[in-house]
């Protein structure tokens, strides 16, 4: 009997202790290792075989045996995406993407576990790509300076590629794991950089690592009431605002993510946190007259807590007027008021309107606002040195990646065996040599 009573007590315990909630700090954590699995992507490996090979291009150095044994086909590869004509840039045939699709294969294990930044900025392989005598013979990047130009590289790439369907989010996610903001200098750029990693973030469901990001920017905004947020108002065409009025437009964003972030989360102390951010948000939004789509599904949100059913169908019926929202969309809205009309006080909550519905209009309005960003007319405004090489390059590289990416599939490489017999068996000899060696 006290046998038994002490295995009872022994499983009691060990269920309490092993089902207790896990610290906001635990829990950040986990999101920092789900972040490292989700690199390890199909989408990501072509994308950094190809900055590898931008990025060591200028390299004398010994780095590595192993690279030394990569090193004559990495240099191929990086003149075939930059030695050309700046204005009219070379295409490349079938027959040289097989030849990389090839290389590739071989120097794969080699490139997941490189870190690229042991390799010269992009900004030192564009200067000496492109660069007049005077800027060749400039010594590359080192010690901080270095990881400050890398952590500014990463995090400028990260919000380009992330509308391109050549790229996606995958490759933006890497590029936004291989940012530091930290080493960043404290200004409005890295303010606009943690709120977009935290954007990032949020959309791949990593809710603490957005969080954090978030939380952040919102701490350096009370911090810095007077900056002066030129760059903020540009990115979200907010033309008509002052610089007070931007700051609180921007404060009451920080908060909006946040508090989908606290949403998305399961505990009840998140709620409560995410009830209060989206309160916030409205506080700042009604200062400056925002009244758009997601001012009226955070009331929505809020009035539904609160049981105030009419004010609730009132912002519902701005809603449905969004251009953002598709007509099933809509048609959820529709079912949404019809239901609200129709059901008692106090269970106005059970799931025709939820959390996921809203989220995905304060995303889709993200999207809408990073598409219109001019992200190269934006860098040359703050004379980002060769911004429009950049550009052409990361062009080539869609077309590249692109490219790869087909002939690494079997349907690809059917295809353009195909081609090539169509142009003469000896292509299709020199093909098939290729992809068997």
């Amino acid at each position: 009997m006290k046998k038994a009573v002490f295995l009872i007590i022994f499983f009691g315990v060990f269920i309490a202790c092993t089902s207790k909630e896990k610290t906001d700090a635990e829990l950040l954590n986990l999101d920092k290792r789900k972040l490292d699995k989700s690199l390890n992507s199909y989408k990501v490996f072509p994308y950094k075989f190809a900055k590898i090979a931008l990025r060591s291009a200028v390299v004398k150095d010994t780095i590595s045996e192993e690279y030394q044994k990569f090193k004559v086909t990495l240099d191929k590869i990086s003149k075939r995406l930059m030695s050309h004509d700046i204005e009219n840039p070379d295409k490349l045939s079938m027959l040289d993407y097989l030849r990389i699709y090839r290389d590739y294969k071989k120097m794969e294990s080699f490139i997941m576990k490189t870190d690229e930044d042991i390799f010269p900025t992009i900004r030192d392989a564009l200067q000496v790509a492109y660069g007049d005598s005077i800027a060749k013979a400039q010594p590359f990047f080192s010690g901080k300076q270095k990881k400050i130009i890398e952590s500014f590289e990463h995090s400028v790439l990260s919000a380009i590629v992330i509308l391109s369907k050549d790229f996606g989010k995958e490759v933006s996610l890497y590029e936004c794991s291989k940012t530091d903001p930290d080493i960043l200098p404290d200004t409005e750029l890295r303010a606009l950089l943690s709120f977009f990693r935290g954007f990032l973030f949020f959309e791949k469901k990593l809710y603490y690592l957005s969080e954090n990001e978030i939380s952040r920017n919102l701490t350096w905004l009370d911090v810095n009431k007077d900056v002066n947020l030129f760059h903020t108002r540009a990115m979200f065409q907010w033309g008509d605002l002052n610089n007070e009025e931007t700051h609180i437009a921007f404060h009451a964003i920080n908060h909006l993510f946040r508090g989908f972030d606290r949403l998305m989360m399961k505990r009840d102390i998140d709620e409560k946190r995410a009830i209060k951010d989206f309160e916030s948000f409205l506080k700042d939004a009604n200062k400056i007259g925002l009244n758009n789509e997601i001012t009226w599904s955070i009331e929505t949100f809020l009035y539904l807590k609160t049981d105030e059913k009419e004010k609730a169908i009132a912002s519902l019926e701005k809603l449905r007027s969004s251009v953002l929202l598709s007509s099933m969309e809509k048609e959820k809205i529709n079912e949404s008021i019809t239901y609200l009309k129709n059901r008692e006080s106090g269970k106005l909550l059970n799931g025709v309107y939820d959390k996921f519905f809203i989220s995905k209009i304060a995303t889709k309005y993200m999207f809408s606002v990073l598409s219109k960003v001019d992200w190269e007319k934006l860098f040359k405004e703050n004379d980002v040195p060769y911004t429009k090489e950049m550009f052409i390059v990361i062009d080539n590289f869609k077309e590249f990646i692109d490219k790869l990416n087909t002939y690494a599939s079997a349907d690809g490489l059917k295809e353009a065996g195909k081609d090539l017999k169509d142009k003469g068996k000896n292509l299709l000899e020199k093909a098939k040599g290729l992809i068997e060696d």
